[in-house]
């Protein structure tokens, strides 16, 4: 019994040999190294015209003021700009004074390319509102005027609306009192803010 044993053991052992011997096999590798993945940056700069921010006394019923324009730089103009197109939208927001006279403020905002005066239509300009500022739709997006310095949408989802790096949108406004605006209102001020935000897009 003891050399049945035994022989089996030695034959295990044997063909723990041959399979072990058939798993060798000749082998080599390659590599590649150094991959490396950065996030792109965002940069937006606001430049606006002499009469920015509006600081109007003396309105009245049907007033409106003269066109001023703030730019979206997309980059530190004129330097070095951001590295990704991006969306631009704006909202308005009332900061201090009078409600009542808030709801008869009106604000006309169209967009402009980059190098008109706001004034002088040069085929390209689109209305963005035309109305009360308190019907003002915050989150507008004004960077979507069909000029050489905007970027398709990737995705073809859109028409374009991404301020390529380097380049800058034009807005102009103008503001004014609705000829509804009655007696309450009369020696009345208020305050907003417009905020620009920069959204990085699908492009």
């Amino acid at each position: 019994m003891r050399k049945i044993l035994l022989s089996l053991v030695m034959i295990f052992a044997a063909v723990s040999m041959v399979v072990g011997a058939t798993k060798a096999v000749f082998s080599d590798e390659g590599e590649i190294a150094g991959n490396t993945i950065a996030t792109g940056t965002l940069n937006l700069t606001l430049n606006h015209s002499a009469g920015k921010p509006f600081s109007i006394v003396g309105a009245y019923p049907g007033y409106v003021s003269n066109w001023e324009s703030l730019d979206i730089f997309n980059g530190p103009f004129p330097s070095v700009p951001g590295q990704l197109p991006f969306e631009a939208n704006m909202s308005l927001t009332m900061t201090g004074g009078d409600s009542d006279l808030w709801d008869y403020i009106r604000i006309e905002m169209k967009t402009s390319g980059w190098d008109s005066d706001c004034t002088n239509g040069d085929g390209g300009e689109r209305t963005i509102h035309n109305g009360l500022i308190n019907t003002f739709v915050n989150g507008t997006v004004v960077s979507d005027i069909a000029y050489w310095h905007l970027a398709d949408e990737a995705d073809a989802s859109g028409p374009p609306d991404n301020i390529r790096p380097g380049y800058s949108e034009r807005i102009c406004q103008r503001v004014g009192v609705d000829n509804s605006a009655d007696n309450d209102v009369q020696g009345d001020s208020v305050t907003f803010t417009e905020t620009v935000n920069a959204v990085q897009d699908n492009d």
